[in-house]
């Protein structure tokens, strides 16, 4: 059976009714006034990676998806972008890639 506390019948039930009111009004209230709680994603910051200036054939090949050997061949005849030997290492510096890159871009003419 259900109660009801706003009945006049009973003087009690009514001062319950009416302390539930004002319990209700004041946490309606106060939760009105309370900013909004957002949640922060609490991701560490992880430190980027340091921008290379020197790539190994390996990753030249990774970057143009072309094979090592490909990159072996231009050098042996003269072609591709410039690289430096160093102790016995083949490397290429990311300006003469780009600069590479840029003479080889194709401009459609019409």
């Amino acid at each position: 059976m259900a109660t009801n506390y706003t009945s006049s019948s009973n003087p009690r039930t009514e001062k319950m009714g009416d302390v539930l009111d004002a319990l209700s009004s004041g946490i309606a209230k106060t939760a009105a006034n309370e900013p909004k709680f957002e949640p922060k994603l609490l991701v560490p910051e992880v430190p980027a990676e340091p921008k290379r200036e020197l790539l190994t054939e390996i990753m030249l090949a990774d970057r143009w998806v072309c094979s090592v050997a490909r990159l072996q061949r231009w050098r042996t005849v003269g072609e591709g972008p410039q690289y430096l030997k160093i102790v016995g290492k083949v490397l290429y510096r990311v300006k003469d890639i780009e600069a590479y890159e840029e003479a080889c871009l194709v401009r459609k003419v019409f």
